[in-house]
């Protein structure tokens, strides 16, 4: 058993943790919820040795432990997976998954055939299909995450720690994942479970411990809690308070703002045609590597299309580049905030104020004046909690970086949005705030496009959802076909919702 009792941390003038508490016994799987900012990463990476905190202890069978580096919490059988891969890009599958624990023979030297064996073993039981001499670089996240998770399954621990490790994964994978989990546990290991997703807390977890503001507000059997409580415990509110708006389709005879018609992007999108309107959100469904994440891309012309025609704001679009697209009117969002949208050690005021210089001159001079009015505005109009707009964006929680990010784009006015998966890793209550900003924008006449993994957040948020497969639409959901079971029967490729095209295209 570990425990964890009246920890403290802070950062500067910012509290973390504040006399937390937490018990995690052998054989159960614990969800650690709260909100981001809560503390929970914080709470992780105390474990895991990343981080000392400023006062309480961590008992481990009853003895006081002390965890000061990665080192010593291997030794104590602490093994995490990250939310920020501690995988090295450069290394091969085999090199990663091993690293730090090579099997070696009697003379130092690496045992290849120990070595072959373990690696075809993992692969095979986490059902990966990369190959042992692949570059991690080279991977899907999705995968990625996966090899993450396995790493750390790897070192048989006492104690797993896993930050978030569903926020990247795909049905499938979580599937895969979830039986893992409960072998280990039926093995007598402590889990700890972080995730945003409320449904996997009662379908995985036998224990929750809830953060809020860096305290411990409650603990308990996951039986004891509905998910009101548990949204209640996490935010202060209670769901009913912070329902999601129900959003209109567009209106009969309008013109789309985008048509994309046969858009193909070898090898993965061959033949998609879409359209979306000013005033709705149109949804992107589908399982990972259909072809999103390129479509979206193409849209913004960070690639370039091999055959078909993009018609937008009326005019045949041909942009070369992103700054093309973003003078033409076209916002562009990613979900890896870390690798694609946030600039991590730049102040918060420059992070949000780095996308009107896409639609500036080149050498031009920028008062701070203006960047700070800029952010503080921004700040204030999507309320993203900051200390002062001077600090780094890295200091900002998850939900925070992702709200600073949307605040970028939807400060300069776009016509039209590009969301890619935006509110992964995200809490519940960041991912209603981030809704409920989206749908204002498409209130204002903005037309949206979001894809997302979570066919819950389709569901909610989306007028139309496309659903690839396959570099193609499967189907395409409104009205009374915009439900589940179509949405999952389109997602596996048997299913071919096609409702009349509407007139006016470009």
């Amino acid at each position: 058993m570990i425990q964890l009792l009246d920890i403290s941390k802070t950062y500067g003038a910012v509290q973390a943790l504040k006399q937390a508490h937490m018990t995690v016994a052998p054989g159960r799987i614990t969800a650690l919820l709260g909100s981001n900012g809560s503390g929970k990463s914080t709470l992780i990476k105390i474990l895991a040795g990343l981080v000392s905190p400023n006062t309480g202890q961590v008992l481990l069978d009853g003895q006081e432990v002390f965890i000061r580096s990665g080192n010593d919490a291997k030794a104590l059988g602490i093994a995490t997976a990250f939310q920020d891969l501690s995988l090295v890009p450069m290394m091969t599958v085999e090199e990663n998954l091993l690293l730090g624990d090579e099997p070696t023979r009697l003379a130092g030297m690496l045992d290849q055939g120990s070595i072959r064996q373990t690696v075809a073993s993992l692969l095979e039981r986490f059902s990966l299909k990369c190959q042992p001499q692949d570059f991690v670089q080279t991977l899907p996240p999705s995968t990625q995450y996966m090899l993450e998770i396995a790493k750390a399954v790897h070192r048989r621990p006492r104690v797993l720690l896993l930050d978030e490790a569903t926020a990247a994964l795909h049905q499938d994978e979580i599937d895969v994942l979830f039986k893992i989990l409960r072998q280990l546990r039926n093995e007598g290991v402590a889990i700890v479970f972080v995730t945003h997703r409320m449904h996997e807390v009662f379908e995985l977890c036998d224990e929750a411990v809830i953060l809020r503001s860096g305290e411990t507000v409650k603990s308990g059997p996951v039986s004891d809690f509905s998910l009101d409580d548990l949204v209640y415990y996490m935010t202060g509110q209670r769901m009913q308070e912070a329902a999601a708006y129900e959003g209109l389709t567009h209106k009969a005879g309008q013109a789309p703002l985008l048509t994309a018609r046969a858009i193909s992007l070898p090898p993965r999108v061959k033949d998609i045609t879409l359209e979306a309107y000013a005033g709705e959100i149109v949804g992107i469904g589908g399982l990972e590597g259909q072809g999103q994440s390129d479509f979206m891309r193409a849209l913004l012309g960070a690639s370039q299309i091999f055959s078909g025609q993009i018609h937008f704001d009326v005019a045949k679009a041909q942009f070369k580049q992103p700054a093309d697209a973003i003078k033409a009117g076209i916002g562009f969002i990613s979900g890896e905030r870390n690798r694609e949208a946030m600039f991590a050690d730049r102040t918060i005021a420059e992070n949000i104020f780095a996308g009107n210089t896409a639609k500036g001159r080149r050498f031009t001079f920028l008062k701070k004046s203006a960047v700070n009015r800029f952010a503080n505005q921004a700040v204030d109009t999507y309320q993203i909690k900051v200390g002062r707009i001077q600090d780094a964006a890295s200091t900002l929680s998850g939900g925070n970086q992702q709200k600073l990010v949307i605040a970028r784009w939807i400060a300069m006015q776009p016509k039209l949005l590009l969301l890619d998966d935006p509110t992964k890793g995200v809490d519940i209550h960041s991912r209603l705030e981030i809704h409920q900003i989206l749908r204002q924008c498409a209130d204002d006449g903005m037309a949206v496009i979001i894809s997302a993994s979570d066919t819950d957040e389709l569901m909610d948020i989306a007028d139309r959802i496309y659903v690839f497969y396959e570099g193609m639409v499967s189907g395409m959901l409104e009205g009374e076909n915009k439900t589940h079971e179509h949405l999952v029967a389109c997602m596996m490729g048997v299913c071919h919702i096609q409702p009349e095209r509407q007139e006016g295209g470009a």
